[in-house]
């Protein structure tokens, strides 16, 4: 029996689920993306400021004092960036559409590699595929960044999230159904 025929264990399942909730994803924020860009942003910004205020308590707490500076001047950055990104959503958006072009960039080279690593699965070509439009994605954002973006982020981050999750369908649904 090869990988490609082995009966599916849980995972195919949490491909599937994944897949669909990505796919979701992808069509609300193509739907409303400069909503989802500022959404987007302010919850980047929320986490940032809850990362921060768990950092401070780490800070205060914590037993050993070299351990309890770095804790605390992390904490400093997180509740600034988090401050910034949460109160000024317009820069935050353009700051950030900056990083998911990064992102996407990086992605679409670690999806082309291991598509290329799979390829006795019969669905390689669906990761490999997201892979190239993570690239082209990536590229698109960083070509037309600041002008467009307070929107690129929903857009472009809808489409990638429609084949990331287009690929993971794919894969669930050739790793087989388990049997009965």
């Amino acid at each position: 029996m090869t990988t490609t025929d082995t009966p599916t264990t849980p995972g195919r399942a949490w491909l599937l689920i994944g897949g669909a909730v990505s796919i979701l994803v992808g069509f609300l924020a193509i739907g409303a993306p400069t909503l989802f860009s500022f959404v987007l942003t302010a919850l980047i910004g929320a986490l940032c400021l809850v990362s921060g205020v768990i950092g401070l308590f780490q800070a205060l707490f914590g037993k050993e004092i070299a351990h309890r500076i770095l804790a605390a001047l992390s904490a400093v950055i997180r509740l600034a960036a988090g401050a910034s990104l949460f109160l000024f959503t317009g820069s935050g958006a353009l700051a950030l559409t900056l990083i998911l072009a990064a992102v996407f960039v990086v992605e679409g080279v670690f999806c082309i590699v291991t598509s290329l690593s799979m390829r006795a699965n019969k669905a390689w070509v669906w990761l490999f595929l997201n892979g190239l439009v993570a690239l082209a994605l990536g590229w698109m954002i960083y070509a037309k960044w600041p002008i467009d973006g307070e929107w690129v982020i929903g857009v472009l981050y809808g489409i990638q999230s429609l084949f990331s999750g287009g690929a993971m369908v794919m894969l669930g649904l050739a790793a087989g159904r388990s049997p009965a």
